[in-house]
């Protein structure tokens, strides 16, 4: 006999059916861990790691209940490398067991498993926030055509939650910034009057000069305000700013003028300043975010701007929702030029390649070859090198290994690489294996120096830190400091005196971590030119990795990060989820983390799915 169901209730069917399965999962890591975990780790681990000791900011005793979070995968992945790296028990203890590590690592795995088959629970509560200067500025260069970049002039956006400057909980609302606002209102209008061709572009609606003065004042402001709000504008919103006009024209009536002040007042808005997203009081259920607001989470994400046409018109038409739309609209942003801003302000943030305009100043006396164009060219290459990865469809595996970078001549004569000619950036592969991927582009080696020497911990810190997510905690106090200038290490050499630094007890947890990364890169000066000695004193670029694996040049240890991608992948994600959704990556965040790390690898990689399945997913589209 046949049985008729209907699709609704075998969808309900199988939903129960998979909401069983993944608590059976969650139920068994649980069992899991009050059986076999638990009892090692208040073995091994608490009498360091409870609610007194707390080394490493790290306290175990939440285990000791079920909950959320015990099913931290970033804390559980530290814990990992800890343990693979054999840097946990420390020296001082007796280490553990090789069938007691097999529980620490089954146990993580299974737990990751668990997470990912999890559903995505709450997807963070409704925010709005301020724009950041880049966003200012980027907004009135699209809504006005102004050149002037007058948020410049406001002080500097704090970083927040995963280290970017998008944050809603770092952008706070001075009274400086609001006369900041002021003035700055005040001189991009200024700006479109003096220059005719903007001004009749923001007045194109009105027709006539027969109209009256409010009318005209209405017919202008309407379309106007629309791209100004990121939405069509609620009416009280209209008739406030034709007040502000009216009061205007009836202190002096000169019509132009009186719109002046009325569009100046439309930009110190808090519609116009904020990103704003709707709040429901009292909301248990998540909601998608509607069009309107979609659009602008599309835009400020790819382009740090306001939506143009195109995305304000699938907004009104309420296309946003459709995930085949969505889709079109990533790949269409990222191909457009303003997408630049997408690599200048999450790479530009995560890698910390900024500084090179900001801290790198060496020693002109010792690196001659150091000049201003120098400089723009570092900037240059590992731009255009992630510009090539993010928005062109790259392969993201490449920030740690590569046969090719993006050079011009002078560049290319640092690195003495032949066959390049003139100023401009041009993909350009290696003729050897010493350079590959960004650990030996000469904007993170000249930032992570001083100006006359190299710094092994500055740039190991910015390894593990930056690109595997893995940073060491802060020095102790009075650790000491090595001379500023290697020349003055006449009898011993830089290395030498750093591994006697690490045999103090005190330092020996954090360099045993620290050095390796740092020493891999010393055959590159503080200008990221290649050298062989140090101050005429055989270099000594080898290391040994936490965990025991060996290098001996700068391409074999790419090689172990390639090794141990998964660290990286794990960071990238969290960097990229964080940067997208303008806050800190939470605990329930965690099942869409997971799905995007295996919608990496999936695609071998590549950059475009991911971007994709971050703007698809809930932490993005969806709020309390």
């Amino acid at each position: 006999m046949l049985l008729s169901v209907s699709p609704r209730s075998l969808i309900s069917s199988l939903a129960l059916v998979s909401s069983a399965a993944i608590g059976a999962a969650v139920d068994a890591v649980n069992q899991a861990m009050d059986k076999d975990l638990l009892p090692l780790i208040e073995q091994r681990c608490m009498d360091c790691h409870d609610g007194e000791m707390k080394k490493g900011d790290i306290d175990f005793e939440f285990l000791r209940k079920p909950g959320e979070a015990r099913h931290d995968i970033r804390l559980w992945g530290k814990v990992r490398e800890q343990i693979r790296a054999g840097t946990m028990p420390p020296k001082a203890k007796q280490p553990l067991e090789q069938a007691q590590r097999d529980v620490f690592l089954r146990w993580i795995q299974s737990n990751e498993q668990a997470v990912l088959e999890m559903n995505e629970s709450r997807p963070g509560l409704a925010r709005s926030r301020r724009m950041n200067r880049e966003e200012y500025n980027n907004t009135l260069r699209d809504l006005l055509g102004i050149s002037k970049k007058p948020g410049d002039k406001f002080p500097a956006d704090g970083a927040g939650g995963e280290g970017f400057a998008n944050n809603a909980d770092t952008l706070s609302l001075s009274p400086l910034l609001i006369e900041k606002y002021l003035e700055a209102a005040d001189e991009a209008i200024t700006e479109v009057r003096e220059r005719g061709d903007l001004w009749a572009r923001l007045l194109a609606p009105v027709t006539s000069d027969k109209l009256a003065p409010d009318v005209g004042a209405e017919l202008a402001l309407r379309p106007y305000l629309a791209r100004a709000y990121r939405r069509t504008p609620a009416e009280a919103d209209v008739q406030a700013l034709l007040n502000v006009f009216r009061d205007a024209w009836k202190r002096k009536p000169n019509w132009d003028e009186a719109m002046k002040v009325m569009f100046k007042a439309s930009l110190v808005s808090p519609k116009f300043l904020f990103i704003e997203e709707q709040a429901r009081a009292h909301a248990k259920e998540p909601r998608r975010l509607d069009s309107h607001e979609m659009a602008s989470r599309l835009s400020y994400l790819l382009w740090s701007s306001m939506p143009d046409d195109e995305l304000l018109k699938l907004a009104n038409e309420n296309k946003l929702q459709d995930d085949a739309v969505l889709e079109a609209q990533v790949r269409r942003m990222l191909a457009h030029e303003k997408a630049l801003a997408f690599t200048k302000n999450f790479a530009g943030q995560w890698l910390r390649f900024e500084e090179v305009f900001n801290t790198v100043d060496p020693d002109r006396r010792k690196f001659p070859d150091f000049n201003g164009d120098l400089r723009q060219a570092m900037y240059d290459e590992i731009f255009s090198f992630s510009d090539h990865l993010l928005r062109r469809n790259g392969r993201v595996l490449d920030f740690l290994d590569s046969d090719y970078s993006f050079l011009n001549e002078q560049l290319a004569k640092v690195y003495e690489v032949p066959d390049v000619k003139g100023k401009e950036m041009r993909l350009v592969k290696f003729n050897n294996p010493r350079r590959g991927g960004i650990t030996s582009m000469a904007a993170i080696l000249a930032s992570t120096s001083y100006p006359q020497r190299t710094s092994p911990v500055l740039r190991g810190k910015w390894i593990l830190e930056q690109l595997l997510g893995t940073p060491p905690p802060p020095p102790p106090p009075n650790v000491g400091q090595l001379p500023e200038d290697d020349r003055t290490l006449k009898e011993t050499t830089l290395r030498k005196r750093l591994e006697a630094h690490r045999d103090k007890p005190a330092c020996a947890g954090c360099h045993v971590r620290l050095d390796p990364p740092g020493f891999a890169l010393e055959n590159f000066d503080p200008i990221g030119k290649w050298r062989d000695t140090e101050n005429g004193k055989p270099l000594d670029a080898t290391g040994t990795m936490p965990g025991g694996k060996n290098f001996a040049t700068p391409a074999e240890f790419r090689r172990l990060l390639m090794e141990d991608k998964n660290l990286f992948v794990r960071s990238f994600c969290t960097r990229l989820l964080g940067y997208a959704t303008g806050r800190t990556v939470e605990l329930h965040d965690q099942p869409t983390l997971l799905r995007l790390e295996k919608t990496l690898r999936d695609s071998d990689y590549h950059s475009e799915p991911l971007i994709i399945a971050i703007v698809k997913s809930a932490p993005f589209r969806s709020r309390l």
